[in-house]
């Protein structure tokens, strides 16, 4: 059977909390729970501002199969702002997609084409997620006010008088508390931060189909990009990856049992039969532990936060993988969210965070590529609290 990447989560999700004693007891200004692009980009842009600011992420590295890695335009647009553009295109590997077609019936093909976007970067960038994240951990290291923990697998919240405090995190060495004036969850879409949160249900918004991913070895003289087809009401999508294809069979939610018992070989002729180019090296396809069955889901919280607890990304609105839109809101989602715990950690206290009150907001447009500064620097954007 193929690795069901939600049931499997939610086996982990669902253990009840206990309380646990720990260790130790660190103290920092904000928490982040999940090194995804979310918690990574907040993560660096407080510690910028010389904000303390501890990043605990589940995993002992960030390499997760089958993760969004299509970065929109206006979402290099963003990193520009804050002085990541350049420095993540001159060093890590990636692609450029100018053009999609999608497989759409009629006698003129509707294209995208990102050039008639224009501004500075009129394409659509396609890296591994995992090369991403180590890029931007890689930009938060040498900043005092950063500390990252990996293998942290935070299962408790920390609360007094209704207010989050902290959280507890089981290690290879036992349990650990953080405390902190803002707890940030960005654990993704099998939050373990929503579920103890309290916070209201969501609101489901998901159309009904499954996605079946696996990977193909690239060969030369393939095609480049993004793909997609359609062949008896069934969909295939196909990511060029530095060495291989990443494929997603979109199938009706609930039809995976009929296409496992098909067998194999009739799903490799249905991948043919939509993708004729890929047709030779499907043999490559020997078990179906090879692929992975992700549920389409998606949902939105009606509301984020409580005192002491924010959450942003998939933790607060799940994204469907079409379009590969996680990781755009996940960006977009840390530099909106980025205001709060400036003005908490100014204020001294999360009940006096809110817009308006006891200072000033911070801007985007104020960043003034506090990236480009020396962060071992005494005129780092930590001395003067505003600008990234």
């Amino acid at each position: 059977m193929a690795v069901d990447v939600r049931q499997q989560a939610e086996q982990h999700l669902h253990t009840p909390a206990q309380v646990h004693e720990p260790q130790d007891v660190h103290q920092t200004t904000c928490c982040v729970v999940g090194g995804g692009p979310a918690g990574m980009l907040l993560a660096l842009l407080l510690a910028r501002q010389g904000i303390p600011t501890t990043l605990l992420e589940a995993h002992a590295d960030f390499d997760r199969d089958f993760r969004g890695d299509t970065i929109h335009p206006a979402i290099m647009d963003i990193l520009d702002q804050v002085g990541l553009a350049q420095p993540l295109l001159e060093t890590v590997p990636h692609t450029k997609v100018r053009r999609i077609v999608p497989p759409l019936p009629g006698p003129k093909p509707l294209a995208v084409d990102f050039a008639n976007l224009g501004g500075h970067f009129p394409f659509m960038t396609v890296m591994r997620q995992v090369e991403f994240l180590q890029f931007v951990a890689a930009q938060a290291g040498p900043y005092p006010d950063f500390k990252l923990v990996m293998g942290a697998n935070v299962r408790e919240l920390v609360e007094s008088d209704s207010i989050v405090r902290g959280v507890r995190y089981q290690a290879k060495d036992g349990w650990h508390e953080v405390r902190a004036l803002l707890t940030v969850g960005a654990d993704g879409r099998f939050s373990r931060l929503r579920q103890l949160s309290r916070l209201p249900a969501p609101i489901k918004t998901s159309p009904p189909i499954d996605i079946l991913w696996f990977r193909l070895p690239k060969r030369a003289g393939d095609p480049e990009g993004i793909m997609a087809g359609l062949n008896m009401g069934r969909g295939l999508i196909m990511l060029e990856r530095t060495d291989h294809w990443q494929l997603g069979y979109v199938l009706p939610k609930g039809t995976y049992q009929k296409v496992h018992a098909a067998g194999l070989d009739a799903f490799r002729q249905t991948i043919a039969a939509i993708q004729p180019f890929v047709a030779g090296r499907l043999d490559e396809l020997q078990d179906w532990k090879q692929c992975s069955l992700l549920a389409v889901e998606s949902d939105r919280l009606p509301r984020w936060y409580r005192l002491g607890l924010l959450l942003i990304g998939d933790a607060a609105h799940v994204m469907s993988p079409i379009g590969g839109n996680g990781i755009n809101y996940a960006v977009q989602d840390a530099a909106a969210a980025v205001e709060y715990p400036v003005r908490a950690a100014e204020a001294g206290s999360v009940e006096c965070a809110r817009p308006g009150c006891c200072s000033a907001p911070t801007r985007l447009a104020d960043a003034d590529h506090a990236g480009d500064r020396d962060p071992d620097s005494e005129s780092h954007p930590g001395a003067g609290r505003h600008g990234w």
